[in-house]
């Protein structure tokens, strides 16, 4: 997977990672819905390797990273990521 920080309307600095994807609940569903995205995944990755990038590219697909949480005592961030409702 690949973190994304946007450096002009059509550059992005690409930084790949390694990471695990895990589902999203119900609940993470809904409170992405309330911020104007649906949730996709959530993503573990090492906190070292997050430097506030806002998109990540799974297997080809971009999405944008809505919500963060951490990092853990393990050391690792979670990136919630999904599309922006309405996006065309």
């Amino acid at each position: 997977m690949t973190l994304l920080i946007k450096k002009n309307q059509t550059e992005y600095l690409e930084k790949d990672v390694f990471g695990k994807i895990n589902p999203v609940g119900r609940d993470e569903f809904t409170a992405a819905g309330q911020k104007g995205f649906k949730a996709s995944m959530m993503v573990e990755v090492w906190g070292f390797e997050y430097e506030n990038q806002t998109e990540i590219k799974v297997d080809g697909k971009k999405m944008a990273i809505y919500r963060t949480y951490g990092p853990k005592s393990n050391g690792k961030v979670e990136l919630y990521a999904g599309e922006r409702v309405g996006k065309g």
